[in-house]
Parts: C-alpha cells; sequence; structure tokens
C-alpha cells in the first residue's frame, strides 16, 4: 500500500538485540552476596571476559547464565527468551570447565560426539560433525586416543569441539587455559580467538588472567565483591579505569595519595605535579594519584612535564622490558622501559636519571579525607 512503512521481521528485529540480558541479578550464598544486583547485556557474536579476583563473584555470574547456580533474584533473557527459570538442559550454551571434564573411558570422537548421541541423531550425521569440530580444533588424526593420551592443550581443544557440537548461541568458558604452562595458554589464547572470529559465536569466558582478557576480548568486564566495576574495551579498561580498584587491578600503578592544589596540579609529599585530570576539583580535596610505569619517562624525551631527578634502586629485568624502583624526590616511582632504552641509559642500582611525568597521564580518583 502506498505511503506504508515495511516492518522489520522477527529474524531482523532479534539480530539487532543483545543475545544476552543479565537484568538486576542478585545471588546469596547464606549470609554471603556472590552477586549484588548486576546487570550486563552481551552483543551477539561478541567476546567478552568476566576478569577479577577471587571471590569476586565472576564464576557464580557465568553459573547463573549457565542455570547451574540460579540466582535468587532479578533476570536472565537469552536471544530474547526470558531463561531465569529454565533447567541448564533448556538453555542453548556450550560450556569448557577449567578441568575440561572429559570422559577418561571414551575416545576423544567419543567424547565430542556425547551430546549428539544423548540427543538420539543418526549415527552418520553424529560422525560428520564429529570430524567437522576435530578438523577444526586441529585434532582430526586424534579421534581415536583417550584423554589420558593427549597433552594438556589437546585436552582443551576436545573440550572446547565438544561445547560446540551442539551448535550453541552461546559459548561459556569457566577459565579453560589457567591449567596449562605460560607458553601454551597464550598460544590458544589466540587460537580460541581465531575460532571464535572465525564461527562468530557469542562467547563468555571468565578469567583472573589480567594479560589473557586484555588481549582477547571484545570487552572486559571487571568485577569486585560481587558487582561490576566496569565495562568497556581492553583499551577503555587500561586506559580510562573508572575506579581506584580497576587502576590498581588491570595493569600495573603507581598510587599515592596526593592532594589537589588547584585546576591544573596535585601536590605528593613535597612534590607537585602538573595533572590535567584536576580540572573540576575543589583546591585542598584528597586524591588517589595513579601513574602507569610506561607513562614515567626518561627525561631525554621531549615530552612536557613534571621533571624529578631520581635515583635507581634496583632493577628488575624482564626480557624485552625492565622495571625500575625509583626514588623521585622521596617517592616511591616504578618505572618501565624498554631493553634497549634500559641499556643506552645505563640503568642499574644506584645510578641518577632525570624522569618526566607528562600531565596527561596522570589520573586521579577520589580518597577520603
Amino acid at each position: 500500500m502506498e505511503g506504508s512503512v515495511a516492518r522489520p521481521s522477527v529474524r531482523e528485529v532479534r539480530a539487532t538485540e543483545p543475545a544476552l540480558i543479565v537484568e538486576r541479578v542478585t545471588k546469596r550464598f547464606g549470609a554471603f552476596v556472590a552477586l549484588d544486583d548486576v546487570s550486563l547485556e552481551v552483543g551477539r557474536g561478541e567476546f567478552v571476559c568476566f576478569l577479577g579476583p577471587s571471590g569476586c563473584g565472576k564464576t557464580t555470574l557465568l553459573r547463573a547464565i549457565a542455570g547451574l547456580d540460579p540466582q535468587d533474584a532479578g533476570r536472565i533473557i537469552q536471544d530474547g527468551r526470558d531463561v531465569s527459570a529454565l533447567p541448564p538442559s533448556a538453555r542453548d550454551f556450550g560450556i569448557v570447565f577449567q578441568s575440561y571434564a572429559l570422559f577418561p573411558n571414551m575416545t576423544v570422537a567419543a567424547n565430542v560426539g556425547y551430546g549428539l548421541v544423548s540427543q538420539r541423531k543418526p549415527r552418520a550425521e553424529i560422525e560428520k560433525r564429529v570430524r567437522e569440530l576435530l578438523e577444526l580444533v586441529g585434532l582430526a588424526d586424534q579421534a581415536w586416543k583417550y584423554p589420558a593420551q593427549l597433552s594438556g592443550g589437546q585436552q582443551q581443544r576436545v573440550a572446547l569441539a565438544r561445547a560446540l557440537a551442539m551448535d550453541p548461541g552461546l559459548l561459556l568458558l569457566d577459565e579453560p587455559l589457567s591449567a596449562l604452562d605460560a607458553l601454551v595458554r597464550a598460544h590458544l589464547r589466540l587460537e580460541i580467538k581465531a575460532l571464535q572470529r572465525r564461527l562468530g559465536i557469542t562467547t563468555i569466558m571468565v578469567t583472573h588472567d589480567q594479560e589473557e582478557a586484555l588481549s582477547i576480548a571484545d570487552r572486559v568486564v571487571v568485577m569486585n565483591r560481587g558487582r561490576i566495576e566496569q565495562v568497556g574495551t581492553p583499551d577503555e579498561v587500561y586506559r580510562q579505569p573508572r575506579t581506584l580498584f580497576v587502576a590498581g587491578f588491570v595493569g600495573r600503578m603507581n598510587s599515592l595519595p596526593a592532594t589537589v592544589i588547584d585546576a591544573t596540579t596535585v601536590q605528593v609529599g613535597a612534590v607537585r605535579f602538573a595533572c590535567t585530570a584536576a580540572a573540576g576539583r575543589e583546591a585542598g580535596q584528597p586524591v588517589q594519584i595513579c601513574l602507569r610505569p610506561e607513562d614515567i619517562l626518561p627525561a631525554v624525551t621531549a615530552e612536557a612535564g613534571t621533571r624529578l631527578a631520581a635515583t635507581v634502586r634496583g632493577v628488575e629485568y624482564l626480557g624485552s622490558i625492565a622495571r625500575a624502583m625509583l626514588d623521585a624526590a622521596g617517592l616511591p616511582l616504578v618505572m618501565e622501559v624498554q631493553d634497549t632504552a634500559l641499556r643506552r641509559l645505563a640503568l642499574h642500582s644506584g645510578a641518577a636519571i632525570e624522569i618526566v611525568i607528562p600531565p596527561d597521564r596522570v589520573l586521579l580518583f577520589d580518597r577520603a579525607a
């Protein structure tokens, strides 16, 4: 009809909706509040990491989403469907646990196809799907081995293939790499990210490893004491932390008590720092300043900022970078430099160095008087 407006189809509407909505979820274990009024949206095809210290609620939130530890209050909506009261078997997800939870008496192929067998799928369909998944995770030649015959990294791939076998709408990963050594972990997290991108599956991973979360996630959810402190891209969480907790937990940070002098200056002890973040704060206000170690620069740079004479109290060599512990006008600061700069500046215990701190690198957070 002339002048009528075409309405989007149900499929088109769903494509624009979040894949997952967590709405004011609370979970208690006795008197302990594990999740405190948590709300979150996860977009379709997004890779989200729940990051935080032990006991912060990240695994409890994952298990609530899966229905393994149902929430006491709030709602969980997946793909437009309220699944809050549904058992795990009625929800659309695949999950990989920290322990992998493979059946030791079953072959790799049988482990991957277990869910399909339980659904009484035709044998030919199961075999075809298992072959596809083992090819996808690079284990096509390991189908008839048992879990005990595989390395930790290979077992992790089997668990991942099994989680994907049912073609779930949501993939949940509960610290799947924590049992592996550092080199294997670094390699597999890249593989997981590439596989997630290839499949376009919405994925949530729980981790306490900051580097892991920053390197793999589209967005990071930083949790503390059952609450979400910040949600943002890895760059936002690292460079623009919204709370003192996030600033201190994500990456290394120099943190010192200070007082606002005026709109451009803060004072720490006897030292005054130029600080753009002081704008809008009241003179005399107690604050906490935070400085990333890599934002403390050797004064040979042309950058403007607060210049201080410092003495090196020690050097921690870490390969491509070095961490220098400084005494800068009585302030304990940690500076990170590239290995080439370490050698060029001849930094060693007892060495004298001048440093510069750009005013836009000084972060400020509220502090009680």
